[in-house]
């Protein structure tokens, strides 16, 4: 999502972040990766559960996410160490003020996510950006 964080920002709206470790990791993450943009956490999980957001073993070892692992290692990129609950899957989400959901999506195992286009959609136009503040 960080490549489009223009075109987020651009059509009025924001990204946010929300993990589930400590504070000190999501601080610790947010100045690694550079991230300019809102990263929250809860450890307490209420937030996920709230959202429906899957929580098993199943979702998090299984062969898919083995083979999209070995992908990503292929690509350079390298698992750190676990920040937060392991099992906890995440998902994505476009809510539009005031509590308008347009767009969800429940990650189904660990890597799975919604494409950078399906999520832009559910935004207001870029035009319809300026209005849509106007209306919140």
């Amino acid at each position: 999502m960080r490549g489009v964080l223009s075109e987020i920002r651009g059509r009025g709206a924001e990204l946010v972040v929300i993990g589930n470790g400590s504070v000190y990791f999501a601080k610790t993450f947010r100045e690694d990766l550079a991230i300019e943009f809102p990263v929250y956490t809860d450890p307490s999980l209420v937030t996920f559960k709230a959202a429906g957001l899957r929580r098993d073993l199943g979702s998090t070892v299984n062969t898919k996410v083995l083979s999209g692992a070995f992908r990503a290692l292929k690509k350079g990129f390298r698992q750190t160490s676990t920040q937060g609950d392991p099992w906890q899957q995440g998902g994505v989400f476009v809510v539009l003020p005031p509590s308008d959901e347009r767009f969800g999506y429940v990650s189904s195992a660990a890597g799975d996510h919604p494409s950078n286009e399906a999520v832009l959609a559910a935004l207001p136009p870029l035009s319809g950006a300026a209005d849509a503040r106007k209306n919140s």
